[in-house]
C-alpha cells in the first residue's frame, strides 16, 4: 500500500506553492513537475507506484492546481519556485542528497533549466514530451507558434479548450481531466502560459551537453510541435541521454500509458539512484 501523502505549502513573495510529499524520509527523492495548464494530479499513477521506495514530491506549479500567484505566469518565476522548494526540503545532489527531477512538457523545460543553471542540483534528469531548451531553432519559431495559438482562440473558449484537450491526449478520460484542470482558466491565460514557455525557456546553445544521466521519453503519438523529432535528435547528440518511446500515448505519455511510462522510469531510477540516502542510512 502506498504511503498517505501529506499536503504542504511553500509561501513565496508573490505565490503560494502547494505540494504533496510521501515516502520514506531516508530514501532518495523524486520530484515530479507537471505540464502547462495541468496540475500535480497528472502524476497520480507514478506517485502511487514510487512512493513506497522513494521520497516523492509533486508540486502544483504557480497558478496551477491549488497553487496561487499574483499577476501573470512567468517561466523564470516557476523555476525559482522549484529551486526554493528544493531548498525547503534540503534536496541538493551536490550535498549528498540523491534527487531526480522528472518533468513533462512545461515541467520538463523547468527541470532542464534547473540542471542548466545549477548542474549540482540533481543526480539525474527525466524529460518527457518536452522541447529541448538548448536545441537550435529558427528565431521566428516561437512568435509564429504564439500567433497560431492566439488565432485558435478566435473560435471561442469551448472550441479552443476542446482542441487543446484532443491535442494533448487521444484518451477520453485524460481529455476530460485536461478540461477539468482548466475549468477556471481563460483562453488568454492558457496562451500566456505557453507564450512564457516559448519566449523564456528556449535558449539555443548548440554546444551544451547534459551534465547528468538523463532519460528522454515521448509518446509515440505526441503531435505537439517538433517534440518527436526533436527528442530523437537530442538523444542522438548527447552521450548522457537515454531514449524511450512510450507506445499508445500522446503528449501526456505518463497518463496515456502509465504502465509503460512507469516501468521505463522505474528501471532508470533503479540504475541511477542508490537504494537509500547514504548520509542518513542506518
Amino acid at each position: 500500500m502506498s504511503p498517505v501523502p501529506e499536503r504542504r505549502e511553500l509561501v513565496r513573495p508573490d505565490a503560494t506553492i502547494s505540494y504533496r510529499i510521501a515516502g520514506p524520509e531516508r530514501a532518495p527523492s523524486v520530484v515530479f513537475l507537471h505540464g502547462a495548464t495541468l496540475d500535480s494530479r497528472a502524476w497520480a499513477a507514478q506517485f502511487d507506484a514510487l512512493a513506497t521506495r522513494y521520497r516523492v514530491v509533486t508540486p502544483d506549479l504557480r497558478g496551477h492546481g491549488l497553487s496561487t500567484m499574483d499577476g501573470r505566469f512567468r517561466f523564470d518565476d516557476a523555476v525559482a519556485d522549484i529551486l526554493a522548494l528544493l531548498d525547503e526540503l534540503g534536496l541538493h545532489a551536490a550535498a549528498g542528497v540523491p534527487v531526480v527531477l522528472v518533468g513533462l512538457s512545461l515541467g520538463g523545460n523547468i527541470a532542464q533549466e534547473i540542471v542548466h543553471r545549477e548542474p549540482g542540483r540533481a543526480t539525474a534528469l527525466v524529460v518527457a514530451d518536452s522541447t529541448c531548451n538548448t536545441a537550435p531553432r529558427h528565431p521566428l519559431a516561437a512568435p509564429m507558434t504564439i500567433a497560431s495559438l492566439t488565432a485558435m482562440t478566435l473560435g471561442g473558449r469551448a472550441k479552443f479548450m476542446r482542441q487543446a484537450a484532443e491535442a494533448t491526449s487521444p484518451n477520453d478520460d485524460v481529455q476530460q481531466y485536461v478540461l477539468e484542470a482548466n475549468d477556471d482558466r481563460t483562453t488568454g491565460e492558457v496562451v500566456q502560459i505557453l507564450a512564457s514557455l516559448l519566449e523564456h525557456a528556449l535558449h539555443p546553445e548548440p554546444a551544451y551537453r547534459l551534465p547528468v544521466p538523463t532519460l528522454l521519453l515521448h509518446g509515440d503519438g505526441d503531435r505537439i510541435g517538433d517534440i518527436v523529432d526533436g527528442t530523437r535528435d537530442w538523444a542522438a547528440r548527447d552521450e548522457h541521454a537515454e531514449y524511450v518511446v512510450v507506445p499508445d500515448a500522446g503528449h501526456v505519455s505518463n497518463q496515456d500509458n502509465p504502465e509503460a511510462f512507469t516501468a521505463a522510469l522505474s528501471e532508470f531510477l533503479g540504475r541511477v539512484l542508490p537504494r537509500r540516502r547514504a548520509r542518513w542510512a542506518a
